[in-house]
Formats: C-alpha cells, structure tokens, sequence
C-alpha cells in the first residue's frame, strides 16, 4: 500500500478512537456522577485503562507502517562453504 494512503488511513482510524474513547470518557463521567460508586478509582481505571493501551498499540503500529522496506536476499552457498 502506498505510504500515503496508508498514512491517510491510519490517522482516520486515529480520529475515530479518540472519538470513541473521548464519548466512553464522557459517558462513564456522567454514570459516576449520577451514582456514586462504592469504588469509583476502579471505574475510572476501567475507563482509562483500555484507551491508556489503545494508544500504545497505535504507536507501535504506526511504527510498523511507516518501517523503510526491506529487501532479503536468499543466495545460495557454494559447496564446502560454512555459513554462520
């Protein structure tokens, strides 16, 4: 895939997560709110916890993607020939 596009693709996924975390966020503020929790330092790890790791796994990937290619070259040994 063209680093391009690819990048397009990967910050439009970007947008939607921190979207979607910002509205859990929201919701789970809102829920704590209206009840008072016996533990609510629980609640909110539930709540931060998974977008804490989400942005590590979007990190890691962007710097899979963006990687310079590679190129291996398999060549053949020559008889007698010790390769380590």
């Amino acid at each position: 895939m063209p680093a391009p596009l690819l990048a397009a693709v990967f910050w439009i996924a970007v947008v939607a997560v921190v979207v979607s975390q910002a509205m859990i966020l929201r919701s789970t503020a809102r829920v704590l709110r209206a009840a008072a929790p016996q533990r609510p330092l629980v609640e909110w790890g539930f709540a931060v916890g998974p977008a804490l790791v989400l942005a590590v796994v979007l990190y890691l990937s962007w710097q899979a993607a963006m990687r310079p290619a590679t190129i291996e070259v398999e060549v053949t040994p020559l008889p007698g020939e010790i390769r380590l």
